[in-house]
């Protein structure tokens, strides 16, 4: 009797752990399906646990990894355009745990040829970067949505900056040990083959196609930092507000050295150091916000002042009228 329960159990888990169906668009997420707010999420969580600890290929069980860690972020995000912060905590720490497994397992990659080992690496490194590239658009789309819908407190908006933060740092963890895991087998291909470790890697990319993704993406980037800084300066010109100037040669000066970088074919390194601008355009922006704020409360207060002026006037015309009648009833007496 024991045995038939557990047999159904464990049917059911695999059952409901069919992963959702990828949109086409790498930057889009699988659907949450169930999320932290429903009773049945610890199930949705041992499930696919379950579903990890029965994937005994070591490439698929990475894949696997990859894919939960994604359902973790669709989660992440629907918890948070419901305004349920918590249930976003609970996805991110959910979303750490599976990387915190899928770091150790790059520590086990073994090909027992050294270059096959780095061409595995390779592949691997790029479906990291799709996954951060994934939680980038997260940051972006929630960003502008609560821009538009404008319905969060300010602590709100500081938890799920902070949850955003955590969730790219779990992953920029990920993307540290790779990078490691590569430089090791890269030193290994120079010991056993007297081969240029770093030459047999741009060969490889450019077999499997990814420099030529990696110079896209580095130029999209370029751009869309440059775009975003236009647009903020622009903002800071119609309110009449003075951004800093520091902040804006330090950004102009990283998207130099990542436009030297792009000519000179370093795509990678180009997309790094545009990135590092970008950080600094989203400190332009809380600037610009921050005096928006400033403002809006300088706004306020004007209006409490005029307010308590017209009362104290309305006051002194009541006392008047007070004063006029009790002088009018002293002379009728």
């Amino acid at each position: 009797m024991k045995i038939k329960i557990v047999s159904i159990i464990v049917m059911v888990l695999m059952l409901l752990s069919v992963p959702a169906t990828a949109q086409e668009n790498e930057t889009e997420l699988t659907d949450p399906g169930t999320t932290p707010d429903s009773f049945l999420y610890f199930m949705d969580v041992a499930m696919d646990n379950l579903a990890l600890a029965m994937t005994f290929n070591d490439d698929d069980k990475i894949d696997k990894q990859l894919e939960i860690a994604e359902e973790r972020l669709a989660e992440a995000r629907e918890m948070a355009e419901k305004g349920d912060i918590e249930g976003m905590q609970d996805a991110s720490d959910e979303h750490g745990k599976m990387l915190v497994k899928l770091k150790a397992k790059l520590k086990d990659i073994d090909n027992g040829d050294s270059e096959g080992e780095l061409e595995k690496e390779i592949k691997i490194q790029q479906k990291i970067k799709e996954h951060s590239n994934k939680i980038e658009d997260v940051k972006e789309k929630l960003k502008i949505k609560i821009q538009v819908e404008g319905n969060i407190t300010a602590e709100q908006q500081e938890l799920i900056d902070s949850i955003l933060a955590s969730l790219e740092g779990q992953t920029g963890e990920v993307e540290i040990e790779i990078e490691n895991e590569k430089s090791k087998t890269k030193i290994k291909i120079e010991t056993e083959t007297g081969k240029d470790g770093d030459e047999v890697e741009t060969e490889i990319e450019d077999e499997l196609g990814i420099t030529e993704e990696q110079r896209e993406d580095a130029l999209e980037e370029i751009n869309e930092v440059q775009e975003d800084l236009n647009e903020t300066l622009e903002e800071y010109e119609e309110m009449n507000v003075t951004p800093s100037s520091s902040l804006i040669d330090d950004i102009n000066e990283l998207l130099s050295q990542a436009q030297a970088a792009f000519d000179g074919g370093n795509y990678e390194e180009a997309e790094e150091l545009a990135e590092q601008a970008d950080d600094l355009v989203e400190e332009l922006e809380d600037e610009l916000k921050k005096s928006k704020h400033d403002e809006l409360d300088d706004e306020d207060e004007d209006e409490k002042h005029e307010d308590e002026s017209d009362d104290a006037e309305g006051e002194d015309d009541d006392n008047e009228n007070d004063d006029e009648n009790e002088e009018e009833d002293e002379s009728d007496n």
